[in-house]
């Protein structure tokens, strides 16, 4: 007898090979945007600590100055987020920001993402920066549980966040 066409052994194994391969270049593809959205969040990162330390070599201080280290952080706390539109609006040079923090009218920060509907700046993953500033300027920022030493951090948490995490591995650091 002559066999024309597939048994449906066959046709399962090829269905079978065929959704293997979907799956592996499905999650290849992730990884590939993950990888590529925390590349752009390191470019952002080195950006924003460049136009701190802009910032610094030009008038002598940070842009903000408090007592102890400031860390602004993502969270519902408007202080906060005040705070940390404060600090990208001096660098930006918002013209409706407060002169006397940038009298020189310099823009030290350009940030090729246009930023949140409430002003902050913003990671790829939609979620506010996180900038520490070694305001009592002994070097030493404590970012989280790490100490860091430098006089500005920043990180990104919206990938640690999208994820619903619990590895520090998702967190993008400026410092490494």
């Amino acid at each position: 007898m002559n066999k024309n066409g597939f048994t449906l052994i066959e046709l399962l194994v090829v269905i079978a090979i065929l959704a293997l391969l979907i799956t592996l270049g499905s999650k290849g593809l992730r990884n590939a945007r993950i990888s590529a959205k925390k590349a752009q969040a390191m470019v952002e990162m080195k950006s924003i600590e460049t136009a701190v330390k802009s910032y610094v070599s030009k008038y002598g201080k940070l842009p903000v100055e408090f007592g102890s280290d400031l860390v602004f952080e993502d969270s519902d706390d408007s202080d906060s987020k005040e705070n940390s539109k404060l600090i990208i609006s001096i660098l930006t040079f918002d013209a409706d920001a407060e002169l006397a923090e940038n009298p020189a009218k310099m823009v030290f920060l350009d940030p090729q993402s246009s930023p949140s509907a409430d002003g902050n700046f913003v990671d790829p993953w939609g979620k506010q920066y996180r900038i520490a500033l070694d305001t009592d300027y002994d070097g030493e920022l404590v970012f989280g549980n790490e100490t860091v030493r430098r006089k500005v951090a920043v990180a990104s948490f919206g990938l640690y966040w999208l994820k619903g995490s619990i590895s520090t591995n998702d967190i993008v650091k400026s410092w490494r």
